[in-house]
């Protein structure tokens, strides 16, 4: 199951990347293999900071083994080196509407199971 996250909307990055963890932490008890969070890509000022503060989140939870690897919205496709793998987990990643268009206003995060 795939989980879809707003952490954008008039929070500060601080705040964002706590609802992201523990979205990912509630993932880990639940069915859900991978979550899209939505941060905004720069284009008001927080997008930028909200999605830096969880890029670095990311590969601390990453280095951690606390989740499997992470893909920026903008790198996500065929060439991707978890693409294969986490597709085949979840298919509808293929079309997603929020993974359309080298979008760099999310972030996929595989879930550690």
């Amino acid at each position: 199951m795939i989980k879809v996250i707003n952490i954008k909307e008039g929070i500060y990055p601080d705040v964002a990347t706590f609802l992201l963890v523990r979205e990912i932490e509630l993932a880990k008890l639940s069915d859900v293999n991978a979550i899209i969070a939505i941060h905004g890509y720069g284009s008001h000022g927080t997008g930028g900071e909200i999605k830096l503060e969880v890029e670095r989140q990311l590969k601390l939870l990453k280095s951690g083994k606390q989740i499997v690897d992470f893909v920026k919205g903008e790198q996500w496709s065929e060439n991707h080196k978890i693409y294969e793998n986490l597709t085949q987990l979840e298919p509808e990643l293929i079309l997603h509407p929020h993974l359309a268009n080298l979008n760099a206003g999310v972030t996929l995060v595989w879930v550690k199971k």
